[in-house]
């Protein structure tokens, strides 16, 4: 895994309704860029719509470019047994799971963004322009550490 170049996802928890399908049109185009521009390995947290449909979308272009690897990045070892449906639909299509800590704690939430970051040449990241979030603060550390950003803007300013 040393050399595949690496890029994962970052995002809000919720997708206002109108912006779900334009979120899910701006992942597919990054997917397939990332893909164009030699990126084989796909980090997802799988915790919120983006990360599943980041995973989901990548899950799929597996059966075209097989070479692609999508890791899940679990916070905690008991969310592996979430009963979120699409979750569990989508873990064994993952090409590996990396769970961070043992314990459900504060701390295994900025780990995890950590790890996402630090694993990463690129973060896609969705932003609904909000600075005190999971997304927010993994952007922050993509930026200072001088990852490539490829923002998908889904804040009320964005003109449509």
């Amino acid at each position: 895994m040393k050399d595949m170049k690496t890029v994962c996802v970052t995002g809000p928890r919720e997708i206002p309704k109108n912006k779900i399908e334009y979120v899910r049109q701006e992942l597919q185009r990054e997917i397939e860029q990332a893909i164009a521009d030699g990126f084989t390995r796909f980090l997802s947290s799988m915790s919120n719509n983006v990360d599943l449909d980041f995973a989901a979308i990548v899950a799929k272009k597996k059966k075209q470019y097989p070479e692609l690897y999508v890791e899940a990045v679990i916070p905690y070892s008991d969310r592996v047994k979430s009963k979120d449906k699409r979750f569990q639909e989508l873990m064994p299509q993952c090409s590996g799971v990396k769970v961070i800590s043992n314990e459900r704690d504060r701390d295994c939430y900025f780990a995890r963004n950590r790890y996402l970051v630090e694993k990463s040449e690129r973060v896609i990241a969705v932003s609904d322009g909000k600075q005190k979030s999971d997304a927010a603060q993994t952007l922050r550390m993509a930026a200072a550490k001088g990852l490539e950003l490829r923002i998908i803007d889904i804040s009320d300013e964005r003109i449509e």
